[in-house]
């Protein structure tokens, strides 16, 4: 059991990484990560990946909290524009995890897996001269922020994933302002859904089980975050744009089959 902890404390690290990298919480990698260590010390199959949505939603609150800081101090985003955007992910984070508490596992599970091919497939097929949408800021960002809120929320993601994908493609946002509103909006959308996910009546398998939440994998992954995103936001600077997001794709692909196929 030490040695998983460790793992967890490590993958934490890696997650913590992808949040201050892409500017998501790294949920991609948790709620697989989640799921198979809860199906591993005996959690039945029904609950294990409701408890990996939630536990994950907890970590990317922390991870994602000061890798918004920091673009906010940055001045990517300024901290009026940020707060706005709770307005929008309220309703989809509320709608979210009102689903995810009625679909059956099964149905949960492919949907997170389907997701993830859809998103790394969009940005394999992104190119240099691919087409820009012509939408005015201030309609595109409100209206993915509520689709991120339902998906973050439903699939225990973050929402950073979402809103990088779509507003990639957004002629005229920098790629540095598009990665600090994924930021934010990914904080507000775990925030939410962690504390919704703490209050849902659920079947108590584990010690220290909250709700959905299983505290301590939740704090362990937590603190290893806290080093990656600082590693994340280093790297950024120095990377090119273009060859990130094909790497990007390629992870989501490798862990969509994954998920598809267990």
């Amino acid at each position: 059991m030490e040695l998983i902890y460790g793992v967890l404390f490590t993958v934490g690290i890696a997650a913590g990484f992808v949040a201050g990298l892409f500017g998501i919480g790294g949920g991609v990698i948790l709620v697989p990560l989640f799921w198979f260590f809860f199906q591993k010390i005996g959690v039945p199959q029904e609950l294990s990946f409701k408890l990996a949505v939630a536990t994950s939603l907890s970590v990317i609150a922390v991870s994602t909290l000061f890798s918004t800081v920091s673009h906010i101090l940055k001045g990517s985003y300024p901290l009026k524009e940020a707060a706005k955007l709770l307005i929008f992910s309220l309703p989809g984070v509320l709608a979210g995890v009102l689903l995810a508490h009625y679909l059956p596992v099964k149905a949960l599970k492919n949907i997170f897996g389907i997701f993830l091919v859809i998103t790394g497939v969009k940005l394999l097929l992104s190119g240099r001269g691919s087409r820009k949408l012509r939408v005015k800021e201030r309609v595109i960002v409100p209206l993915t922020v509520v689709l991120s809120g339902f998906l973050s929320s439903l699939l225990g993601i973050g929402g950073g994933v979402v809103v990088n994908s779509i507003l990639f493609s957004v002629e005229g946002i920098k790629v540095e302002r598009t990665v600090a509103i994924a930021s934010a909006a990914s904080f507000l959308n775990a925030l939410l859904g962690a504390a919704l996910y703490l209050m849902v009546p659920a079947e108590k398998v584990l010690c220290c089980q909250v709700g959905l939440v299983y505290v301590p994998g939740a704090v362990l992954v937590a603190c290893g975050s806290l080093i990656g995103v600082k590693l994340g936001l280093r790297v950024l600077r120095g990377l090119n744009q273009h060859h990130l997001k094909k790497l990007f794709a390629v992870m989501l692909l490798v862990i969509a089959a994954k998920i598809l196929l267990l």
